[in-house]
């Protein structure tokens, strides 16, 4: 499977704004490294909320 949602661990700064943003609620924050994760990439509605809310562009969608 290709990936659809990007997340760069390097830049990601864990508050988690990306997750309450998420409608599809596919993105947490994982308990052991504290950086957004995705769940289920195939449920993703690619509008993007979550790419415009990140406040250090670590996520991408494509």
């Amino acid at each position: 499977m290709n990936k659809i949602v990007i997340i760069d661990e390097e830049l990601c700064i864990g508050c988690g704004a990306c997750v309450s943003l998420c409608p599809k609620k596919i993105l947490y924050i994982d308990k052991k490294s504290g950086k957004c994760k995705v769940t289920d990439e195939s449920r993703c509605d690619r509008l993007r909320g979550c790419v415009k809310i990140c406040p250090v562009d670590a996520l991408k969608i494509i």
